[in-house]
C-alpha cells in the first residue's frame, strides 16, 4: 500500500508537469521512481521496472491530458495527421539505424539542440489563435517536423515532446497551446506502443502501475487547466526549463556513457 501511494504522488506531480507543458512527464518520474522508494524505506523500483513504469506514466498523462486540451480547442487535428505521421515514421528510422550509430555522438548533438532550443523558448513569438493560420503551410513541412524529431526520439530513447513542441512553435508558427495539447496528442501513439511491449515482457508491476496512473491521471487533469490559465509567455518560460533539464539529462546520459 505504502509504495501505491508514493508511485501515486510521483504520478501527480509528473502528470501536472506533462500535461501542463507537453513533454510527457517522463524526465520527473523516472528519477522520482528510481530514488524515493529506497530514500523512504521501501524495496526499490529496479531499473527494467522503472522504464516501464514511465510508459504507463507517458501513456495516462498524454490520454488524460490531450483529452482536457482537446475540450478546449487546443488539439489540431491537421497536427496529428502530418506531424504525427512523420514522427512514427521516424521514429522507426532512427531505432533501426541507431544500431549502426554511435549513440554518445547521438546524444551529445540532442543535448546541444535542446539547449539552444530551451534559449529560444525565452524569445518572443507572435501569437496566433486559429489554426487557419498555420494549416495553409504545405504538410511537407510537418511531416518533416516530425521525422526529425522521431529519427532523434528512436535513435537516443528520449521523448518526442521537448523538439516537437520548439519545431511547431518557433519553425511552424504554431500557437504554444495548441504545440502543446496537439504534441500529448502525437505522443499518445508511442506511448500506447510501449506500454504494450512493456506489459507483454513483464516490466510493468501491478501495484506500482495503478497508483502511479492514478496520480498521473489527476495531476494531467490539473496541468492541462492550469496551461490553459497561464500566460504564453509564462508557459514558455516554463517549457525552455523543462527543456533545458531535458537538455542536461541527454548530456548527462553522454558522458555517463548511457547511450540509448
Amino acid at each position: 500500500m505504502a509504495i501505491a501511494i508514493l508511485t501515486a504522488l510521483i504520478g501527480l506531480a509528473s502528470g501536472f508537469v506533462g500535461a501542463m507543458t507537453g513533454v510527457g512527464g517522463a524526465l520527473l518520474a523516472v528519477p522520482l521512481l528510481l530514488t524515493l522508494p529506497q530514500l523512504a524505506g521501501l524495496h526499490p523500483i529496479t531499473v527494467h521496472a522503472t522504464t516501464g513504469l514511465a510508459m504507463v506514466q507517458g501513456l495516462t498523462t498524454n490520454l488524460v491530458g490531450a483529452l482536457v486540451h482537446r475540450r478546449a480547442g487546443f488539439v489540431s487535428g491537421f497536427l496529428l495527421r502530418w506531424t504525427g505521421s512523420g514522427i512514427v515514421v521516424g521514429s522507426l528510422l532512427g531505432s533501426v539505424s541507431s544500431r549502426w550509430l554511435p549513440g554518445r555522438w547521438l546524444l551529445l548533438m540532442l543535448g546541444f539542440v535542446l539547449l539552444f532550443c530551451s534559449f529560444q523558448m525565452l524569445r518572443p513569438v507572435p501569437e496566433i489563435d486559429l489554426e487557419d493560420d498555420f494549416a495553409h503551410i504545405s504538410p511537407t513541412r510537418f511531416i518533416a517536423a516530425g521525422l526529425l524529431t522521431g529519427i532523434l526520439s528512436g535513435a537516443t530513447g528520449l521523448g518526442t515532446g521537448s523538439l516537437t513542441i520548439i519545431l511547431l512553435v518557433y519553425w511552424l508558427k504554431v500557437p504554444v497551446r495548441t504545440a502543446i495539447g496537439s504534441t500529448l496528442g502525437i505522443s499518445l501513439l508511442a506511448a500506447l506502443t510501449g506500454t504494450f511491449g512493456k506489459a507483454l515482457t513483464l516490466q510493468v508491476p501491478l501495484v506500482e502501475a495503478v497508483g502511479l496512473s492514478l496520480g498521473a491521471a489527476v495531476g494531467a487533469i490539473l496541468g492541462a487547466k492550469a496551461s490553459h490559465r497561464l500566460p504564453a509567455k509564462t508557459l514558455r518560460h516554463i517549457l525552455a526549463a523543462f527543456i533545458a533539464f531535458a537538455a542536461f539529462y541527454a548530456l548527462w546520459r553522454c558522458i555517463s556513457g548511457v547511450a540509448g
